[in-house]
């Protein structure tokens, strides 16, 4: 059965990795810890190596077959990541899966990442195999009725006490994005470190935190681009570029978007009223009208195409190429706005 991601703190991992483990869900946030926490893991047991494979590679099902078979660089153990952008496999890539699954090497560990899969993939051998043996972790999201649960749990496991308005305040102001509370929480840890160990934080305490940082955030950028304000889009986008605003947190962002955007544009051409496939997806109240405006501005294949765009930022910031990762974002950002593709 799978584990819950919300309920799961990789403690099952710290004394040895599981051979195959799946992360597959629609939360970017949780995607990303357990992520972590499966590569920090993988490290201190001594895999020193490791290697991306993404589905849109060519030739990805022979790419995986070849890595089975070969040994690891020097003898070093590695660490292989899967990483998947479509919610189904092909089959020539499902058999490759299998064929590792039935005979893993020693060397190596597996972990296949993506969104939340089909009901036909998750009925597949692979993943029920996995799925009976606890190494499926589901990265789903978190329902808004349960964010405050969450906040709680979060808050207790960084030992951040907090009364009930400042609580309320971190929720209305990141509006149920666990990557928005999450960037809250590590602010407090980093701006206000001496309260942390003190006594309970007020409001007033939080609020000072809150717009400190207020001015510009990476949600705000994606805020621009759902409005289609082309001049802050760029404006904004090259400021916290040059205030040192890491990539990756802004890839977090605008992933986690194009996700529910796709969603909603499934539903919506399947015959889904707009306003019932955003409810249906708990979209906060202030944000519905931003994201009716971009469902109804961008096509299935232009939203595909823009998160197929993402994982190519993503390679981009692990070193695959010598572009700046802000120039593919920039574009996506645009392309998210409506603004012509030039890729």
């Amino acid at each position: 059965m799978a584990i819950k991601a919300s309920e799961f703190d990789g403690h099952q991992w710290r004394s040895a990795l599981p051979q195959v483990a799946a992360l597959v869900g629609d939360e970017a946030f949780f995607i990303t810890r357990i992520g972590d926490l499966w590569r920090m893991a993988g490290k201190e047991q001594g895999f020193t190596e490791r290697l991306v494979l993404d589905q849109t590679e060519p030739e990805i099902a022979q790419r995986v077959l070849s890595e089975l078979d070969a040994l690891s660089l020097f003898a070093d153990k590695t660490l292989v990541e899967l990483r998947l952008s479509k919610t189904t496999l092909d089959k020539s890539l499902r058999e490759a899966v299998d064929q590792w699954m039935q005979n893993p090497p020693d060397d190596k560990r597996l972990l296949i990442s993506g969104p939340k899969l089909t009901k036909t993939e998750t009925s597949a051998n692979w993943y029920q195999t996995l799925d009976q043996s606890t190494g499926v972790v589901d990265a789903a999201s978190i329902p808004s009725y349960q964010f405050g649960q969450w906040l709680e749990r979060e808050l207790k496991s960084h030992q951040i006490v907090m009364d009930a308005e400042a609580k309320s305040a971190v929720q209305v102001h990141t509006e149920g994005n666990l990557l928005a509370a999450g960037q809250v929480i590590e602010r407090l840890k980093l701006i206000q470190p001496d309260l942390i160990q003190g006594p309970v934080l007020s409001l007033e305490q939080v609020l000072d935190v809150l717009t400190q940082s207020a001015r510009h955030t990476v949600y705000d950028l994606v805020d621009l681009a759902l409005k289609a304000d082309l001049v802050a889009l760029n404006r904004m986008t090259d400021l916290l570029k040059a205030e040192g605003v890491e990539a990756m947190t802004a890839l977090w962002a605008i992933s986690r978007e194009l996700d529910l955007l796709l969603q909603i544009r499934y539903r919506m051409d399947q015959g889904e009223p707009v306003n019932q496939a955003i409810s249906s997806l708990r979209i906060w109240r202030s944000r519905e009208g931003l994201v009716r405006g971009a469902v109804n501005r961008l096509s299935l294949i232009q939203l595909r195409k823009l998160l197929t765009l993402c994982h190519d930022a993503d390679r981009t910031i692990k070193g695959a190429t010598q572009e700046p990762a802000w120039s593919i974002l920039k574009d996506i950002l645009l392309g998210l706005a409506g603004h012509a593709m030039t890729r």
